[in-house]
């Protein structure tokens, strides 16, 4: 039988027995009136298509009361005392971190869509929806000639799901992870209290949230740094056939603080062409079997100047001597685009693999921060293990400094690469095939040199850390986050003390409660 109808049918049978119970018991409490046990197929996976499990029921919120509502029933039900509660926004993780099997899972794009500009103390933010798509918010804030200041490649995630795990791009190395660029937020807690808080106000949990994991809280707002939005963009690549020259001029680039953006690709000399448009450059390309071989790999610097029609020719200044820097390159390309197409760079791409049924695919994806030191020992492991396997995807390769924050640097580093090697499998390498436990299998060996402990010196591992790791169990999460982890635990204590929130990242495990609490709410 085909996983979707048994995953139909448990969940048809799983809603009776639920309605039944909740029926035939003599204890009443209060629900949001719009909890549905009928539960769409697209909510038992995420992107990812890798881990499957299927929610008793989805909350398809009109108001953050009702995730209050919900999260206030949980905390205070003895009927509740294994139910687990996911926010979900278009569920773009890809190890089952969006998802809470048996538990409920909150359909964060129900939310009424909200976007405001606000003035003020010179600055100008925008007041943003948890549920709201980063590209909603270009869109609104481009009418105002605004926008904000830093982004994800991918615009069709939602603000709340971005700030819940930091947010990095190509923008990055200059304006900080989108966390950064955040003064405010309302946060329904694990309790179920609707709290306003920022670095004056509550700040724990401000602090907390960002880039928390959906532990602690869901976002149902956020006010969000804004800048003046440039019109046009120079998009850069210089390519390169040397991986040590290609982060030699990665570093004095971002260094030289002249460009806007700046990321790093891996590429292999026999990647056919991609049905990117020709005003755009192809990241994703392969719609075929791509071995990554030595002697075929090579690297391309992308780059971004963003100016207007007043500063054409500083621009071209800024250029030149970008360029300058990067002398030795074999190949420059320049494409002079709009900063809403450079921006939604990725949106034709998945377009065109959707077309081509590429984009509904398991995705084994890796990503890492890769300390300086390490980097060329990383990419010689990574070209080593995958030598004979199929390369279907991006591999991002670019530097950044302490801007973005690592759980725990055991190198006493303060420069990292981040490391992503975003492999779409093809069709038929499904969940239990050889195909797709192959890919994993080369994931977690990589994963496992990198993340082990070494030193600058070129011995044991090279002490990277995982950026929205895969982990089992809490044991692992307390190496992940070393010594910052008992911070984390006391927070997760105090803001979500049964442990309802974020299941699938497979942290903390569901506690009961040892009596009844009163704080939450009348049954």
């Amino acid at each position: 039988m085909h996983l979707p109808l048994i995953l139909e049918l448990s969940t048809a049978l799983l809603s009776i027995l639920l309605v039944f119970f909740f029926r035939s018991s003599n204890i009443f409490f209060k629900l949001p009136a719009n909890l549905s046990f009928q539960v769409p197929v697209n909510l038992t996976s995420d992107y990812g298509r890798i881990i499957h499990g299927s929610p008793a029921a989805v909350l398809k919120p009109s108001s953050p009361d009702d995730i209050s509502l919900l999260l206030k029933s949980i905390y205070s039900s003895p009927l509740h005392n294994d139910v687990t509660v996911a926010a979900r926004g278009t569920g773009h993780s890809t190890h089952g971190q969006a998802l809470a099997p048996g538990g409920f899972v909150i359909d964060m794009r129900s939310l009424p869509l909200s976007i405001t500009i606000v003035d003020g103390d010179g600055t100008s933010y925008v007041d943003a929806g948890g549920g709201a798509l980063w590209i909603d918010v270009l869109n609104e804030t481009l009418r105002h000639g605004l926008s904000p200041r830093s982004w994800t490649d991918y615009l069709y995630l939602t603000v709340g799901g971005t700030l819940s795990v930091g947010g990095i791009s190509g923008q990055t190395f200059k304006q900080g992870p989108q966390i950064s660029n955040v003064v405010e937020m309302d946060v329904v807690t694990g309790k179920g209290e609707i709290v306003q808080c920022s670095e004056q106000e509550n700040s724990d949990l401000f602090h907390g949230v960002l880039g928390g994991l959906g532990q602690l809280g869901i976002i149902t707002r956020a006010r969000i740094k804004l800048r003046p939005a440039p019109p046009m963009v120079a998009w850069i690549r210089v390519k390169h056939h040397d991986f040590d020259q290609f982060t030699r001029h990665g570093e004095l680039v971002v260094n030289s603080g002249e460009v806007d953006y700046l990321e790093g690709f891996i590429k292999f000399g026999d990647a056919p062409q991609s049905h990117q448009p020709k005003n755009a450059f192809s990241r994703f390309g392969a719609e075929r079997c791509v071995k990554p071989r030595q002697p075929t790999a090579y690297y391309l610097l992308e780059m971004a100047i963003y100016y207007d029609d007043d500063d054409v020719s500083d621009a071209a200044k800024k250029r030149a001597k970008v360029l300058a820097r990067v002398s030795s390159m074999t190949s420059v390309e320049i494409l002079e685009v709009s900063y809403l197409d450079f921006l939604n760079r990725v949106r034709e791409e998945e377009l065109s693999l959707r077309r081509m049924g590429l984009w509904d695919v398991p995705h084994p994806w890796m990503n890492l921060f890769v300390p300086r030191s390490q980097i060329r020992r990383f990419h010689d492991l990574f070209l080593r293990t995958m030598s004979d396997s199929c390369v279907n995807g991006p591999i991002i390769i670019w530097n950044l400094n302490t801007s973005i924050v690592v759980p725990q640097d055991e190198a006493g580093e303060d420069v990292f690469y981040v490391v992503s090697v975003l492999r779409a499998a093809p069709p038929t390498c499904t969940v239990g095939s050889s195909c797709l436990d192959g890919l994993m299998q080369q994931n977690e060996q990589m994963i496992r040199m990198a993340t082990a402990r070494g030193s600058s010196h070129g011995g044991g591992g090279m002490g990277a850390k995982q950026y929205m790791p895969y982990l089992q169990c809490e044991e692992e999460w307390r190496e992940h986050f070393g010594q910052k982890w008992k911070r984390f635990e006391e927070l997760k204590s105090k803001f979500d003390p049964l442990n309802v929130l974020a299941p699938g990242q497979r942290i903390f495990k569901r506690r009961k409660p040892l009596k009844a609490s009163a704080e939450a709410g009348e049954l």
